[in-house]
């Protein structure tokens, strides 16, 4: 494999030739793996990154969007991340496969429905476990888990017509020394790539190119941070750049003046979802140790699950419900002994802060490993709330969307402009799942949370649920041009050569977390991408001009 860092090396003019039958774009959990899975197949393939190996300012500011609709976060950096690696570097670990009801055609929820099934999937969750550091790729998300842990399940259990259980599993990278790490794609990923991969940071991907009746790709003009721009010719291109990147590379692509590439329905960009996430529900820590012991964290063959709650199908379709989520949602203390713990193995501590937390806290360490030698649950941390979050699915709207700004960035490329949307059958979704959960919790003796004002008030879901670095469908799968910008094979329709990955082709966005299923589906795709021609032409990286 071979690494050529654009960063460092601004000013060159001709880089090595290369025979580049695949370039894909991004190098987070879609295109990395993307990558991992080619790298003995018989393809030379170069995998482009705008960032490096460390975060840099000046790349953080082409992460700019304008907003115009719904508040979303602030800081880019907390939901997307340009560098080796991609937004795995601030996510939370948290894996689950979507549910079998996300993947039906809804009646109550227009435009729901995938072109696959369940069943089709199943065998990418299982290969996607040693990518993501996983003990098991599915299986473990249902009441399943309790046979998989060795554990008894509750004596008294919710009521599964209205609410079932639901785990969620955490990556772990078993390569580090820190035993709790989560996977970060770009940490290794140049041990896992093979001889036929070259790696090219500092490289920013500008637009698809195309042949002059946007049918095919061409490959992709880039650019390095000095401003220059170059064109990588390939066969075949895959966008791997997140749910807003995705969309405003194809908008901003094609021949002709047209709008967009593989644009000629107008559904690119459309129908962005993220999920609105959020407390919806508050205990009282005192006497909250039942709850916080069956839905706090267990130890299962030294990976972490975490215990939550899920809506039924059944009371989606008796009520027109969304598909949503909750678990336990903890605001850790400044003084957490175990977040103190963890900054003195990196060798980072905070003196004498942390030795003092060490110190006073010292019961609630030995507490700590106790449950997680003893009893195998998850380390205790000192709180200072313990809420009911919980996590909804939003409706596919394709008014909540994704064009071009007139503002543009340092390259002059048009900036992404964001039009998320909310609706109030997420509202009623949330508040519904917080009033079963506590009634429940109630009826079978657990501590019973008291309902947030907005949830009590039947308000609409507050502006400080804003988007979780989850934006999906704004390059959607369907088998209808009319309805979706991707195939079943995740191929643009109407331009050859030319594919997306990630969440952005989800037709909806299911409860819980996307990488999973971006890294199931990846796997998919690069199986696809093996078995397809190319064409076998030398190609050049050529600098231009900018």
């Amino acid at each position: 494999m071979a690494v050529i860092d654009l960063h460092s090396e601004p000013g060159a003019s001709i880089f090595p030739l290369l025979r580049c039958d695949l370039c894909i774009v991004g190098s987070g959990p879609a295109g990395a793996t993307i990558a991992r899975e080619l790298s003995s197949a018989r393809l030379n393939i170069v995998l482009l990154e705008s960032g490096r190996t460390e975060r840099s300012a000046q790349i953080d500011e082409l992460d700019a969007i304008e907003n115009i609709g719904r508040p979303r976060a602030r800081d880019q950096w907390s939901v997307r991340n340009r560098i080796l690696g991609g937004s795995s570097h601030t996510w939370g670990g948290r894996c689950a496969g979507f549910d079998a009801i996300d993947f039906q055609e809804r009646p109550w929820v227009a435009g729901s429905g995938w072109p696959l099934k369940v069943e089709e999937i199943d065998p990418f969750l299982d290969r996607s476990a040693s990518h993501l550091g996983l003990a098991m790729g599915r299986g473990f998300s249902d009441e399943r888990f309790w046979d998989i842990a060795g554990r008894t399940p509750p004596r008294k259990e919710v009521d599964p017509s209205l609410l079932l259980p639901f785990f969620w599993q955490f990556s772990r990278d078993e390569a580090e020394s820190y035993p709790f790490e989560y996977m970060r794609f770009g940490r290794h990923l140049r041990q896992h790539l093979g001889e036929n991969t070259t790696l090219v940071t500092g490289a920013t991907a500008l637009r698809v190119l195309s042949v002059e009746s946007d049918t095919s790709v061409q490959g992709v003009e880039f650019a390095t941070l000095d401003g220059r721009k170059h064109t990588l010719t390939a066969s075949a291109v895959v966008l791997c750049a997140g749910g807003i990147e995705n969309a405003r590379i194809l908008l901003n692509s094609g021949t002709g003046g047209r709008n967009g590439l593989g644009n000629g329905r107008d559904q690119i960009g459309r129908y962005l979802m993220d999920h609105l996430r959020g407390p919806t529900a508050f205990f009282q820590l005192p006497g909250s140790g039942p709850v916080q012991r069956r839905f706090g964290r267990y130890n299962v063959q030294n990976h972490f699950f975490r215990a939550g709650l899920r809506l039924s199908p059944a009371i989606q379709q008796r009520e027109k419900l969304l598909n949503c989520a909750g678990w336990l949602g903890e605001a850790v203390a400044p003084d957490d002994p175990w977040d103190a713990l963890r900054r003195f193995y990196a060798k980072k501590p905070r003196l004498p802060q942390d030795v003092v937390s060490l110190v006073r806290n010292s019961a609630l360490l030995l507490r700590g490993a106790k449950d997680y030698f003893g009893a195998r649950n998850g380390l205790p941390r000192k709180l200072l709330e313990l809420t009911l979050d919980c996590m909804c699915e939003q409706v596919p709207d394709p008014d909540s969307r994704i064009t071009l700004s007139e503002h543009c960035d340092r390259f002059g490329m048009r900036l992404p402009k964001v039009d998320w949307r909310s609706h109030p059958d997420e509202a009623r979704t949330m508040h519904r799942m917080a009033e079963l959960i506590t009634a429940e919790f109630d009826r079978i003796g657990l501590p019973k949370p008291i309902l947030a004002e907005w949830v009590r008030d039947k308000a609409p879901i507050p502006a400080t649920f804003v988007d979780v670095a989850h934006p999906t469908g704004t390059t959607r799968m369907s088998t209808d041009p009319s309805k979706g910008v991707v195939d079943s094979n995740c191929e643009v329709h109407g331009v050859a050569g030319l594919f997306v990955s990630g969440s952005s082709v989800f037709p909806t966005a299911g409860h819980c977390n996307p990488t999973q299923m971006i890294v199931a589906m990846a796997i998919r795709l690069a199986d696809h991408l093996r078995s397809r021609p190319y064409k076998s032409a030398p190609v050049e990286i050529i600098a231009n001009a900018g």
